[in-house]
C-alpha cells in the first residue's frame, strides 16, 4: 500500500519516453492501469459496479454488498436513495483500494430481452438520467470516479461487439443519449464506450459520438476508457479520442501504435492528446487518497445493513391487490397460523442479474428465510415445496461441496491443480510419478473462471485437475452437470459421469466462450461423501468469435436431486389448498438475464406458467411473488388477484418481499418500464436480435410513449404504476412559466390509515406540436412520505428540457413557444390533475449549453 506524490500530468508527459506513453494507452490487466514506477504513476485500479464493488477477483474475493439491480433502483423513483447509495458504494470503493467504479448502465430498455436490461434503470431517458446523476454524485462525493456507460445503444447482446445500431438522429438525442447528457452534469472523470457499431461504425472510434458529442457538446474532459475487449483498431480509435483500451496486455495498441506513427496515420501530438488525459485521470486516483495495490476489504456494518433493507423494499411493486389479500399481518391472527411457501425463488436468493454486474454478497436472505423469520415473530407456521424448478442449468454444487483435504466445516470449494503436462497419461500398475502441480489455487465456489487469481508465469495453455468432495442432502438419483469453456470430464470414486471434452457444443456459459453444459446421473446416499475429479484442458478454442481468446477459461459443476414435474406440482396444490395463507415464489435469475445473451422470449422459466396456473385454480387468492429484472409474460394474470413484483434485489432481496407482504413496510415502488401482455406487443420486437443490423425502427415510440397512444397495444401494466396500502389525492395544482420552462405546484394528502410515500410523476403535452410527439413525456417527478391524513405541498420546477425536440434541420434542441398542458400522474395512464401553461418565447440548445432565445417564423 503506497501513496505517491501527487503528479502533474503535463510534466510528466514531457519526461516519458515514446514506448511508456503508448504503454499508458493500454490497461497492465483486467483492471489496472500500466505503472511508470520511474516518474512516480502507479497503477490505477478499477472495479465492476454498478451494483456492487466486486473489485479485483471474479472468485474467491472479499464479498461486497449488493445493491438491487439497477431496474430495482429505477423502480424507487427515489434520486436522494440513489444518491445514499452511491455514497455506500463510494466507502466501499475505498475500502477495496478502487479508484474508478464502472457505472452507472444507462442504457434505456428499448426491448424487454436484452441481456443486460436489468442493468439500467428505465425505458425514460429522464427517469433513467436523473437516478444515474443521483448516483454519480453520491459515488463521487468520496472521491471516487465513476464511468458511465455503455456509450452509445448497447441495448442489445446478440453479436454485441459486431451488430450496428441504426438509429435515426432525433431518436438517438431524444432516448438514448439523454441519460448521458444529464449525467454530464455531474463532471464524471471517466465515460466507457461501447461494444457495438452506431450507425455503421464502431463507438470506439466513433468521431461524431465521441468528439462532437460527449466532448463538445456535453464538455466532457475526462478520460474514455473501452468496454473490455471493446478496441478494434489503432489509430481510429485514437483520432476519435479513445484513450484507454482495457483490459491489459495490450491487443490493439502497443506496437501497432508505434507502427501508425511511422505510417504517418498518427502523429506524436495524436498520442500525447490521449496520454495527458490518462494522466489526468491518474493524478485524480492520488488526491483521492485511496491506497494503491490496497487490499480489498469488506464493510458489512449495521448501517450498510439497513440501507441495502432499504433499497430492497424500494424496489417492490405491488401489481395486484384486488381482493385486499396484503399485508398478510391482517390475516393472519389467532385464527390463521400457517403458511405455505412455493416456488423455484423461494429457496433461492435472485439477487442480481448475470455477468459482469454479479458478485459474491457478503450475506443473503432468500424470500423463504424471510418469511420463515417474520411468520415465527407472529406465532404463524410455515410449510414449503419448491413446484417446479426454474434453474436454466443445473443449479451450482457449491452447497454440497467442501475441500477434498478438509471437513465440510471448512466451507465448500475446489482444489485447482494446474499442470503443464498431461497428470492422467500414467499407464495402469506404472510405478511413473504424477508430475507435480506448477500452481495450486483453492475456490470456495462450484464456479471456477480462470480469469484472475493465477500467475502470469502458469502457462495459459495446459491442464486442471479440480478436485472436490460431494455430501449429498437427500439419497436416490442425482443428476450432475458440467459446464467448461475448455475441455472437461467429471468423474465420481474414479468412474467418468460427464463427457464434455468431446462432441462439445457452443453454449453461453462463461460470456460466450463456453460448451453447452453436459449432464450425468448418479445413485447417492445422503450424508456420504463422494470424490469428484473434473479433468480439464484448454487446448482447443471452442469459439473463436470469443474475445477472450487465448484465456485459460472455467469449469462450472452443477447437480440437483432428479424429480418428477407432476409430482412437485401435485404437491404444491396440495400445500397450497390446505394452508391458511399461500405464497408462490417465482421469476427469472441471473441464468436467464445475464450479460453476453438476450432472453430468447418474455416467457418464465419452463414449468413456472403450469405451477402458478394450478394453484390459482384451488387458491384465486395465492399471493404471486415475481422477481426478474425486466418484464415476463404472465398469461395467468387475469386469474391472479395478487400480484407483487420484486426486481433484483441485492443482498436483502429477502427481506424486501417480505416487508412488503407481512406490511412492515407500505409498498412505493412503481414500474420504471412498460409491461406489456407479450412480447410482440412491444414496437422494437420486429427488429430486436438482427445479427447485423438492429434497426431502432420505431423511433422515439419507446416503451409508455408507444403504450399509452390510443391506437397501440395496451400494457398489461403501465410505466409509473405501483399500488399502496393507503391512498392518496392531489389538489390545488398551478403551473406558472418560469424562464424557459414551468414551476408547478400542488399539494399530495394521505386520505388513508397507513403511512406510506407516493410517486407523483409529471408529465408534459403539448397542445399543438410541430413535430410527432408523444401523448406525453414524464418531465419531472418527486417522491413524497406522508402519515395518514398528512398533507404536503409539493413544488417542482421544469426545466427547459421538459418543453423542447430535438431538431435534424437544426442540429440542435428547439423550444416552442405555445400552449402545453402539465399533468400530475401516479403513473403514465393515471392522470389526477392537468392545467395548461403558455410558454412567450422559443428557444434552442445544445448539450449542457443554456437556451437561447429563437426567433424564426416556422415556430
Amino acid at each position: 500500500m503506497t501513496k505517491a506524490a501527487v503528479i502533474d500530468p503535463e510534466a510528466v508527459l514531457k519526461e516519458l519516453s515514446s514506448e511508456e506513453k503508448i504503454a499508458l494507452l493500454s490497461g497492465d490487466d483486467m483492471w489496472h492501469t500500466v505503472p511508470i514506477p520511474r516518474l512516480g504513476v502507479p497503477r490505477v485500479r478499477c472495479s465492476d459496479g454498478p451494483n456492487g464493488v466486486r473489485g479485483t477477483a471474479w472468485t474467491n474475493g472479499a464479498p461486497a454488498s449488493c445493491f438491487p439491480s439497477a431496474t430495482g433502483l429505477g423502480a424507487s423513483m427515489d434520486v436522494e436513495l440513489a444518491r445514499r447509495i452511491g455514497e455506500a458504494l463510494g466507502e466501499e470503493c475505498r475500502a477495496r483500494g478502487v479508484h474508478c467504479l464502472l457505472g452507472p448502465t444507462t442504457n434505456c430498455q428499448r426491448h424487454p430481452c436484452g441481456g443486460r436490461g436489468f442493468e439500467s434503470f428505465s425505458e425514460d431517458p429522464y427517469l433513467c438520467g436523473h437516478v444515474a446523476l443521483a448516483w454519480v454524485e453520491g459515488v463521487q462525493s468520496k472521491k471516487v470516479m465513476t464511468s458511465p456507460k455503455h456509450f452509445l445503444a448497447n441495448e442489445q447482446e446478440y453479436l454485441r461487439r459486431s451488430n450496428n445500431s441504426v438509429i435515426d438522429e432525433r431518436t438517438m438525442h431524444e432516448i438514448y443519449l439523454e441519460p448521458f447528457r444529464i449525467q454530464a452534469k455531474a463532471r464524471p472523470s471517466v465515460f466507457m464506450s461501447s461494444y457495438n457499431r452506431v450507425n455503421g461504425l464502431h463507438v470506439a472510434e466513433h468521431p461524431f459520438l465521441l468528439r462532437k458529442v460527449l466532448r463538445e457538446d456535453f464538455e466532457f474532459k475526462g478520460m474514455i476508457m473501452s468496454d473490455w475487449s471493446g478496441t478494434y483498431s489503432s489509430s481510429e480509435a485514437v483520432k476519435a479520442s479513445l484513450d484507454l483500451e482495457m483490459p491489459g496486455p495490450a491487443l490493439m495498441r502497443g506496437s501497432s501504435l508505434e507502427r501508425d506513427i511511422i505510417g504517418g496515420k498518427l502523429v506524436p501530438a495524436d498520442i500525447d492528446e490521449c496520454v495527458l488525459r490518462v494522466l489526468h485521470y491518474v493524478r485524480e486516483a492520488q488526491q483521492s487518497g485511496i491506497d494503491f495495490e490496497k487490499e480489498e476489504d469488506t464493510i458489512n456494518t449495521p448501517e450498510i445493513r439497513a440501507l441495502l433493507r432499504e433499497a430492497a423494499d424500494s424496489a417492490v411493486v405491488l401489481l395486484k391487490n384486488e381482493q385486499g389479500v396484503l399485508p398478510i399481518s391482517d390475516t393472519v391472527g389467532s385464527s390463521k397460523k400457517t403458511i405455505a411457501v412455493i416456488g423455484p425463488n423461494a429457496k433461492t436468493a435472485a439477487y442480481a442479474g448475470g455477468g459482469s454486474a454479479n458478485l459474491a454478497p457478503t450475506y443473503l436472505v432468500t424470500p423463504f428465510q424471510a418469511i420463515t423469520e417474520h411468520a415465527d415473530s407472529i406465532g404463524a407456521k410455515v410449510e414449503y415445496t419448491i413446484g417446479s424448478d426454474a434453474s436454466r442449468w443445473t443449479p451450482l454444487l457449491t452447497p454440497f461441496i467442501h475441500h477434498h483435504q478438509k471437513t465440510p466445516a471448512d466451507g465448500p470449494g475446489v482444489q485447482c491443480d494446474f499442470y503443464d503436462t498431461n497428470p492422467w497419461e500414467q499407464g495402469q500398475g506404472q510405478k511413473a510419478l504424477k508430475p507435480k502441480p506448477l500452481f495450486s489455487k483453492f475456490n470456495n465456489s462450484a464456479f471456477s473462471y480462470f480469469i484472475d487469481g493465477i500467475p502470469k508465469e502458469i502457462p495459459v495453455r495446459g491442464y486442471v485437475s479440480l478436485k472436490t468432495v460431494f455430501v449429498p442432502d437427500e439419497s436416490g438419483i442425482w443428476e450432475l452437470g458440467l459446464g467448461v469453456a475448455g475441455q472437461a470430464d467429471l468423474y465420481i470414486d474414479g468412474k467418468k459421469i460427464i463427457d464434455n471434452s468431446t462432441d462439445q457444443k457452443e453454449g453461453l456459459l462463461f460470456f460466450n466462450t463456453g460448451a453447452e453444459e453436459r449432464t450425468g446421473e448418479y445413485e447417492v446416499q445422503a450424508g456420504r461423501s463422494y470424490d469428484i475429479e473434473v479433468r480439464f484442458s484448454n487446448f482447443k478454442q471452442l469459439n473463436a468469435m470469443s474475445p477472450y481468446t487465448g484465456r485459460r477459461g472455467g469449469i462450472r459443476i452443477g447437480g440437483r436431486k432428479k424429480r418428477d414435474p407432476k409430482e412437485e406440482i401435485e404437491k404444491a396444490v396440495k400445500l397450497a389448498s390446505e394452508l391458511d395463507v399461500a405464497i408462490v415464489c417465482i421469476g427469472t435469475n441471473s441464468e436467464y438475464e445475464s450479460e453476453a445473451y438476450d432472453r430468447e422470449d418474455m416467457k418464465l422459466p419452463p414449468g413456472t406458467d403450469e405451477l402458478v396456473e394450478a394453484i390459482l385454480a384451488v387458491r384465486p387468492d395465492a399471493i404471486i411473488v415475481n422477481q426478474s429484472g425486466m418484464p415476463v409474460e404472465f398469461p395467468w394474470i387475469k386469474n391472479a388477484s395478487t400480484v407483487v413484483q420484486a426486481f433484483f434485489g441485492g443482498n436483502e432481496c429477502g427481506r424486501g418481499i417480505s416487508d412488503i407482504l407481512f406490511g412492515k413496510v407500505n409498498p412505493s415502488g412503481k414500474l420504471p418500464i412498460s409491461w406489456a401482455e407479450k412480447v410482440e406487443d412491444y414496437p422494437s420486437h420486429q427488429d430486436f436480435g438482427h445479427p447485423i443490423d438492429t434497426v431502432y425502427s420505431e423511433g422515439i415510440n419507446t416503451g409508455y410513449r408507444y403504450f399509452d397512444r390510443n391506437d397501440n397495444p395496451k400494457s398489461a401494466f403501465p410505466f409509473g404504476h405501483g399500488l399502496s396500502y393507503t391512498s392518496f389525492k392531489f389538489s390545488d395544482l398551478s403551473v406558472k412559466p418560469e424562464g424557459f420552462g414551468a414551476k408547478v405546484n400542488f399539494t399530495i394528502n394521505n386520505t388513508g390509515k397507513v403511512a406510506g410515500s407516493e410517486v407523483a410523476q409529471i408529465y408534459i403535452h403539448d397542445l399543438s406540436p410541430i413535430v410527432e410527439k408523444p401523448e406525453h413525456e414524464l418531465g419531472g417527478l418527486k417522491k413524497v412520505f406522508l402519515q395518514p391524513g398528512e398533507s404536503k405541498q409539493v413544488s417542482v420546477n421544469l426545466d427547459h428540457k421538459a418543453f423542447s425536440f430535438y431538431s435534424v434541420q437544426e442540429k440542435s434542441w428547439i423550444g416552442r413557444k405555445g400552449d402545453y398542458e402539465v399533468r400530475i400522474g401516479s403513473s403514465s395512464t393515471k392522470i389526477h390533475l392537468s392545467k395548461p401553461v403558455h410558454l412567450d418565447n422559443s428557444f434552442k440548445w445544445i448539450g449542457l449549453q443554456e437556451p437561447q432565445i429563437y426567433n424564426v417564423s416556422w415556430l
